[in-house]
Protein backbone atom coordinates (compact mmCIF):
# COMPACT_ATOMS: atom_id res chain seq x y z
CA UNK A 1 0.00 0.00 0.00
CA UNK A 2 1.19 3.40 -0.63
CA UNK A 3 2.08 5.84 2.54
CA UNK A 4 -1.29 8.02 3.75
CA UNK A 5 -0.30 11.52 4.26
CA UNK A 6 0.17 12.15 7.95
CA UNK A 7 -2.21 12.47 10.56
CA UNK A 8 -4.20 15.75 10.98
CA UNK A 9 -3.75 16.65 7.03
CA UNK A 10 -6.30 18.84 5.83
CA UNK A 11 -8.49 17.58 3.54
CA UNK A 12 -8.76 19.85 0.72
CA UNK A 13 -9.11 20.76 -2.34
CA UNK A 14 -5.52 19.82 -3.05
CA UNK A 15 -6.13 16.58 -1.89
CA UNK A 16 -9.35 15.93 -3.47
CA UNK A 17 -7.55 16.84 -6.56
CA UNK A 18 -4.84 14.26 -5.81
CA UNK A 19 -7.41 11.43 -5.26
CA UNK A 20 -9.43 12.45 -8.42
CA UNK A 21 -6.21 11.98 -10.46
CA UNK A 22 -5.37 8.74 -9.67
CA UNK A 23 -8.54 6.97 -8.79
CA UNK A 24 -10.93 9.02 -12.07
CA UNK A 25 -10.15 6.54 -14.72
CA UNK A 26 -12.47 3.88 -12.32
CA UNK A 27 -15.08 2.42 -14.37
CA UNK A 28 -17.88 3.65 -11.94
CA UNK A 29 -16.81 7.56 -12.18
CA UNK A 30 -14.52 9.13 -9.54
CA UNK A 31 -15.86 13.04 -8.91
CA UNK A 32 -15.67 14.87 -5.74
CA UNK A 33 -19.23 14.53 -5.16
CA UNK A 34 -19.01 10.82 -4.88
CA UNK A 35 -16.10 11.42 -2.60
CA UNK A 36 -17.56 13.61 -0.19
CA UNK A 37 -20.76 11.16 -0.48
CA UNK A 38 -18.05 8.50 0.84
CA UNK A 39 -16.78 10.13 3.25
CA UNK A 40 -19.78 11.45 4.83
CA UNK A 41 -20.55 8.13 6.45
CA UNK A 42 -18.07 8.61 8.53
CA UNK A 43 -18.48 10.24 11.36
CA UNK A 44 -16.74 13.44 11.48
CA UNK A 45 -13.78 12.65 13.92
CA UNK A 46 -13.33 9.42 11.63
CA UNK A 47 -12.79 11.48 8.61
CA UNK A 48 -9.32 11.66 8.88
CA UNK A 49 -9.19 8.05 9.15
CA UNK A 50 -11.17 7.80 5.86
CA UNK A 51 -9.09 10.16 3.92
CA UNK A 52 -6.08 8.21 4.73
CA UNK A 53 -7.45 5.05 3.46
CA UNK A 54 -7.98 6.37 0.65
CA UNK A 55 -4.24 7.71 0.28
CA UNK A 56 -3.04 4.57 0.91
CA UNK A 57 -4.81 2.83 -1.93
CA UNK A 58 -2.59 0.84 -4.17
CA UNK A 59 -4.86 1.92 -7.59
CA UNK A 60 -3.66 -0.29 -10.58
CA UNK A 61 -4.93 1.76 -14.23
CA UNK A 62 -4.60 0.70 -17.59
CA UNK A 63 -0.94 1.98 -17.78
CA UNK A 64 1.04 0.17 -14.55
CA UNK A 65 -1.74 -2.81 -15.74
CA UNK A 66 0.11 -3.00 -19.16
CA UNK A 67 3.32 -2.35 -18.01
CA UNK A 68 2.95 -5.38 -15.43
CA UNK A 69 1.98 -7.76 -18.28
CA UNK A 70 4.66 -6.47 -20.53
CA UNK A 71 7.50 -7.41 -17.63
CA UNK A 72 5.53 -10.55 -17.02
CA UNK A 73 6.03 -11.71 -20.59
CA UNK A 74 9.20 -10.69 -20.94
CA UNK A 75 10.97 -12.85 -18.62
CA UNK A 76 8.94 -16.34 -19.25
CA UNK A 77 12.26 -18.23 -20.49
CA UNK A 78 11.47 -19.76 -24.50
CA UNK A 79 8.91 -16.74 -25.23
CA UNK A 80 9.44 -14.64 -28.16
CA UNK A 81 7.83 -12.81 -30.36
CA UNK A 82 8.67 -14.69 -33.34
CA UNK A 83 7.61 -18.04 -33.36
CA UNK A 84 10.77 -19.66 -35.40
CA UNK A 85 12.16 -18.27 -31.94
CA UNK A 86 9.93 -20.05 -29.59
CA UNK A 87 10.65 -22.89 -27.78
CA UNK A 88 7.53 -25.03 -27.48
CA UNK A 89 4.00 -23.97 -28.68
CA UNK A 90 2.65 -21.19 -26.70
CA UNK A 91 -1.38 -20.71 -25.88
CA UNK A 92 -2.58 -18.12 -23.47
CA UNK A 93 -6.24 -17.93 -21.77
CA UNK A 94 -7.69 -16.14 -19.16
CA UNK A 95 -8.25 -17.58 -15.91
CA UNK A 96 -11.73 -17.75 -15.37
CA UNK A 97 -14.46 -19.76 -14.21
CA UNK A 98 -17.20 -18.54 -16.50
CA UNK A 99 -17.30 -16.00 -19.33
CA UNK A 100 -17.30 -12.09 -17.88
CA UNK A 101 -14.85 -12.49 -14.99
CA UNK A 102 -11.91 -10.33 -14.49
CA UNK A 103 -9.22 -13.17 -16.43
CA UNK A 104 -11.24 -12.18 -19.77
CA UNK A 105 -10.65 -8.63 -19.73
CA UNK A 106 -6.99 -8.70 -18.52
CA UNK A 107 -6.38 -11.40 -21.60
CA UNK A 108 -7.85 -8.54 -23.79
CA UNK A 109 -5.50 -6.06 -22.31
CA UNK A 110 -2.58 -8.83 -22.41
CA UNK A 111 -2.68 -8.59 -26.11
CA UNK A 112 -2.87 -5.13 -26.65
CA UNK A 113 0.37 -4.56 -24.17
CA UNK A 114 2.60 -7.04 -25.68
CA UNK A 115 1.19 -6.21 -29.41
CA UNK A 116 -0.42 -9.56 -29.61
CA UNK A 117 -3.41 -8.41 -30.96
CA UNK A 118 -3.18 -8.25 -34.43
CA UNK A 119 -4.87 -11.50 -35.96
CA UNK A 120 -1.65 -13.42 -36.68
CA UNK A 121 -1.35 -13.65 -33.30
CA UNK A 122 -4.78 -15.27 -32.72
CA UNK A 123 -4.04 -19.10 -32.87
CA UNK A 124 -1.89 -17.87 -30.07
CA UNK A 125 -5.29 -17.22 -27.92
CA UNK A 126 -7.39 -20.14 -26.55
CA UNK A 127 -10.39 -20.08 -24.96
CA UNK A 128 -11.57 -22.61 -21.71
CA UNK A 129 -13.26 -24.61 -24.22
CA UNK A 130 -10.24 -25.33 -26.25
CA UNK A 131 -8.54 -26.50 -22.98
CA UNK A 132 -11.07 -28.57 -22.29
CA UNK A 133 -10.89 -30.26 -25.61
CA UNK A 134 -6.99 -30.81 -24.85
CA UNK A 135 -7.58 -34.79 -22.61
CA UNK A 136 -9.64 -36.22 -26.12
CA UNK A 137 -7.16 -35.09 -28.88
CA UNK A 138 -5.30 -37.70 -30.18
CA UNK A 139 -1.41 -37.67 -29.52
CA UNK A 140 -0.89 -36.89 -33.41
CA UNK A 141 -3.20 -33.86 -33.68
CA UNK A 142 -1.37 -30.92 -34.57
CA UNK A 143 -3.42 -28.70 -31.76
CA UNK A 144 -2.45 -31.25 -28.89
CA UNK A 145 -0.21 -29.58 -26.43
CA UNK A 146 2.78 -31.77 -24.92
CA UNK A 147 5.88 -31.75 -22.56
CA UNK A 148 7.31 -29.26 -24.76
CA UNK A 149 4.53 -26.73 -24.51
CA UNK A 150 3.55 -23.93 -22.89
CA UNK A 151 0.01 -22.19 -21.47
CA UNK A 152 0.17 -18.78 -19.97
CA UNK A 153 -2.85 -17.97 -17.82
CA UNK A 154 -4.18 -14.24 -17.26
CA UNK A 155 -5.70 -12.96 -14.85
CA UNK A 156 -5.42 -9.57 -12.67
CA UNK A 157 -5.08 -10.26 -8.77
CA UNK A 158 -5.31 -13.10 -6.38
CA UNK A 159 -5.70 -11.99 -2.81
CA UNK A 160 -6.22 -15.31 -1.05
CA UNK A 161 -5.47 -17.85 -3.60
CA UNK A 162 -8.93 -19.51 -3.15
CA UNK A 163 -10.04 -18.62 -6.56
CA UNK A 164 -7.40 -19.44 -8.54
CA UNK A 165 -6.59 -23.06 -6.33
CA UNK A 166 -10.66 -23.94 -6.82
CA UNK A 167 -10.31 -23.48 -10.45
CA UNK A 168 -7.69 -25.69 -10.81
CA UNK A 169 -8.23 -28.62 -8.61
CA UNK A 170 -12.20 -28.68 -8.81
CA UNK A 171 -12.60 -32.35 -10.32
CA UNK A 172 -15.57 -31.58 -12.88
CA UNK A 173 -13.62 -28.20 -14.46
CA UNK A 174 -10.29 -28.21 -13.69
CA UNK A 175 -7.45 -26.56 -15.10
CA UNK A 176 -4.95 -29.07 -13.54
CA UNK A 177 -6.77 -31.98 -15.34
CA UNK A 178 -7.29 -30.03 -18.60
CA UNK A 179 -3.64 -29.43 -18.51
CA UNK A 180 -1.93 -32.46 -17.34
CA UNK A 181 -0.04 -33.15 -20.31
CA UNK A 182 0.96 -29.94 -20.60
CA UNK A 183 5.17 -29.36 -20.13
CA UNK A 184 4.26 -25.81 -18.48
CA UNK A 185 1.90 -23.72 -17.10
CA UNK A 186 1.96 -20.31 -15.60
CA UNK A 187 -0.07 -17.92 -14.05
CA UNK A 188 0.49 -14.25 -14.67
CA UNK A 189 -1.24 -11.46 -12.47
CA UNK A 190 -0.58 -8.12 -12.20
CA UNK A 191 -0.56 -8.38 -8.27
CA UNK A 192 -0.40 -11.13 -5.62
CA UNK A 193 -0.58 -11.31 -2.10
CA UNK A 194 1.65 -13.92 0.49
CA UNK A 195 -0.53 -15.37 1.62
CA UNK A 196 -2.39 -16.06 -2.19
CA UNK A 197 1.40 -17.25 -3.72
CA UNK A 198 1.95 -19.39 -0.74
CA UNK A 199 -1.67 -21.41 -0.82
CA UNK A 200 -1.45 -21.47 -5.07
CA UNK A 201 2.21 -22.82 -5.19
CA UNK A 202 2.00 -25.56 -2.68
CA UNK A 203 -1.59 -26.63 -3.76
CA UNK A 204 -1.31 -26.31 -7.73
CA UNK A 205 1.63 -27.12 -9.96
CA UNK A 206 1.09 -23.62 -11.62
CA UNK A 207 4.34 -21.59 -11.81
CA UNK A 208 3.14 -17.74 -10.15
CA UNK A 209 4.45 -14.66 -12.42
CA UNK A 210 3.04 -11.65 -10.52
CA UNK A 211 4.35 -8.43 -11.54
CA UNK A 212 3.78 -6.80 -8.41
CA UNK A 213 3.87 -8.93 -5.35
CA UNK A 214 1.93 -7.42 -1.76
CA UNK A 215 3.17 -8.33 1.43
CA UNK A 216 1.69 -9.03 5.37
CA UNK A 217 2.17 -5.34 6.00
CA UNK A 218 -0.56 -4.92 2.96
CA UNK A 219 -2.92 -6.12 5.05
CA UNK A 220 -4.84 -3.13 7.20
CA UNK A 221 -5.67 -5.04 10.13
CA UNK A 222 -1.93 -7.05 10.17
CA UNK A 223 0.56 -5.93 13.00
CA UNK A 224 2.82 -5.30 10.47
CA UNK A 225 0.90 -2.80 8.76
CA UNK A 226 2.34 0.50 10.47
CA UNK A 227 0.28 2.86 8.52
CA UNK A 228 -2.68 2.27 11.04
CA UNK A 229 -2.59 1.71 14.88
CA UNK A 230 -4.44 -0.39 16.58
CA UNK A 231 -7.20 2.10 17.06
CA UNK A 232 -7.43 2.79 13.39
CA UNK A 233 -7.93 -0.74 12.91
CA UNK A 234 -11.06 -1.37 15.77
CA UNK A 235 -12.97 1.72 13.70
CA UNK A 236 -11.87 0.05 10.38
CA UNK A 237 -13.42 -2.88 11.94
CA UNK A 238 -16.84 -1.34 12.71
CA UNK A 239 -17.94 0.43 8.92
CA UNK A 240 -16.45 -2.73 7.89
CA UNK A 241 -18.79 -4.64 9.51
CA UNK A 242 -21.93 -1.90 8.42
CA UNK A 243 -20.65 -2.68 4.73
CA UNK A 244 -20.19 -6.47 4.96
CA UNK A 245 -21.07 -8.43 8.23
CA UNK A 246 -19.88 -11.49 6.87
CA UNK A 247 -16.49 -10.02 5.47
CA UNK A 248 -15.59 -6.61 7.43
CA UNK A 249 -11.91 -7.52 6.66
CA UNK A 250 -12.77 -8.16 2.64
CA UNK A 251 -12.96 -11.96 1.71
CA UNK A 252 -10.61 -14.26 3.43
CA UNK A 253 -9.35 -11.61 5.87
CA UNK A 254 -6.92 -10.08 3.85
CA UNK A 255 -7.72 -6.46 4.66
CA UNK A 256 -6.29 -4.93 1.11
CA UNK A 257 -6.27 -1.55 -0.39
CA UNK A 258 -5.98 -2.39 -3.80
CA UNK A 259 -8.32 -1.15 -6.81
CA UNK A 260 -8.13 -1.87 -10.64
CA UNK A 261 -9.64 0.76 -12.63
CA UNK A 262 -12.27 -2.18 -13.81
CA UNK A 263 -12.91 -3.29 -10.50
CA UNK A 264 -12.13 -3.31 -6.68
CA UNK A 265 -11.43 -7.28 -5.94
CA UNK A 266 -13.80 -8.47 -2.91
CA UNK A 267 -10.21 -8.58 -0.71
CA UNK A 268 -10.11 -5.14 -0.65
CA UNK A 269 -11.80 -3.65 2.27
CA UNK A 270 -15.84 -3.90 1.84
CA UNK A 271 -16.10 0.30 2.77
CA UNK A 272 -14.49 1.16 -0.43
CA UNK A 273 -16.51 -1.78 -2.30
CA UNK A 274 -19.78 -2.70 -0.82
CA UNK A 275 -22.73 -0.99 -2.04
CA UNK A 276 -26.43 -1.31 -1.03
CA UNK A 277 -28.80 0.40 1.37
CA UNK A 278 -26.51 1.07 4.34
CA UNK A 279 -23.51 1.31 2.46
CA UNK A 280 -22.36 3.15 -0.86
CA UNK A 281 -18.70 2.27 -1.76
CA UNK A 282 -16.68 4.43 -3.71
CA UNK A 283 -15.58 1.75 -5.65
CA UNK A 284 -18.77 -0.42 -6.34
CA UNK A 285 -17.67 -3.87 -7.93
CA UNK A 286 -21.01 -4.07 -9.71
CA UNK A 287 -22.92 -1.67 -12.24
Amino acid sequence: MKAPLPRGSAIDAKRYKRWIDRFGSYRAGIINVTIESWLNQFETGDKDLAARVLDAIEFYGQSQIHAAFRQALEGLPGWDKAASKRKGRWRFAAMSGSAGESGDAMLYQFRIANGLDSKKFNELFVSRSDLFRQPMLPANDPNKLGEDDVVVLLDDFSGSGKQVCDAWNDPETSFGALLAGVGKVYLILVAASHSARKKITEETAISLVPAHQLHDGDNVFSDKCGHFSNGDRAKLLKYGAKADKQNPMGFGKCGLLVVFQHRAPNNTLPILHMDHDRWTGLFPRHD
